[in-house]
């Protein structure tokens, strides 16, 4: 795929909300913890401090990024996601725990990157369970590929990191020859951040279907 188009990695679905969720979900606007940018982001000024901070693409019930985000209170998280139930869900958790260093935008991961993200500002980027699109006509459709790797390389800071799990070994090892093959990055062990972190629910349900769970890191140089 040229370095310069990019699939959409997911389709728009209608679920169902909790009474919670909609609650949220719908006063999102006029919730602090949420913001919708239209210009490059100033996270001295999201975040009201000069901390490093930390892109989430995809949090989908969030539970995780909250864990992580109450472990590591010095660092910013902003978090995105395109659906709505996994939106209201960490608001209300966000809300819940008083928590002042996570910002969530529902929206395309690549276009808040594209548009709103400056050069070499984040610390790092961390994508758990990526959609697999496990056919292989839709392999097209994964997010990583040439074009993200190549995005994430412009955006994420020198001695930064992004950090990938995934349940699904041919999507695991297409990762790893991808990233193989960019200059700009190398693997590591593992980030602090997400040393013992706990379960995703897309994880939990991996595990239970016998699939091999695949975490990489990558520093970039």
């Amino acid at each position: 795929m040229s370095v310069n188009k990019h699939l959409r990695s997911f389709v728009k679905r209608s679920g169902r909300l909790t009474n919670s969720q909609k609650l949220f979900f719908y006063n999102k606007e006029n919730d602090l913890n949420y913001f919708n940018e239209k210009k490059i982001i100033n996270y001295e000024e999201l975040f009201n401090n000069k901390n490093k901070c930390i892109l989430d693409i995809g949090f989908g019930d969030g539970k995780l990024l909250i864990n992580i985000a109450k472990r590591f209170p010095d660092i910013n998280f902003i978090g995105v996601e395109v659906y709505e139930s996994g939106i209201g869900s960490i608001l209300k958790d966000i809300s819940d725990l008083n928590l002042k260093n996570i910002k969530i935008a529902n929206i395309d991961a690549i276009e808040l990157l594209k548009n709103n993200i400056k050069d070499k500002s984040l610390q790092g980027i961390s994508l758990f369970f990526p959609d697999p699109w496990p056919k292989k006509k839709h392999f097209k459709r994964r997010i990583i590929n040439n074009y993200f790797i190549h995005l994430v390389s412009t955006k994420i800071q020198i001695n930064g990191f992004i950090k990938i799990a995934t349940d699904w070994s041919d999507y695991a090892n297409e990762i790893i020859n991808l990233f193989d093959n960019h200059k700009n990055f190398v693997r590591v062990n593992e980030i602090l951040y997400y040393k013992e972190r706990e379960l995703t629910k897309f994880e939990k349900r991996g595990i239970i279907l016998g699939h091999k769970i695949t975490e990489l890191s990558f520093k970039t140089i």
